[in-house]
């Protein structure tokens, strides 16, 4: 039965040779999004982890 799905899968990707291209590189960047997106918000959340006492840290931010 899950040949069946294959060949069936198979056959409209060969057919719908445009739709499947642009649908593989939303997928592929949509992953490289995320992806980054995970890394930059781990980067940012372990700053400032090797002090002693990280949770009694405080910012000040000067906008100018």
């Amino acid at each position: 039965m899950i040949k069946n799905y294959f060949k069936t899968a198979l056959r409209s990707l060969v057919r719908g040779k445009e739709f499947t291209l642009i649908n593989i590189c939303g997928l592929a960047l949509g992953i490289t999004v995320f992806l980054l997106i995970t890394e930059y918000v781990a980067f940012e959340w372990s700053a400032n982890r090797f002090h002693k006492n990280y949770k009694q840290l405080n910012y000040t931010h000067k906008v100018l």
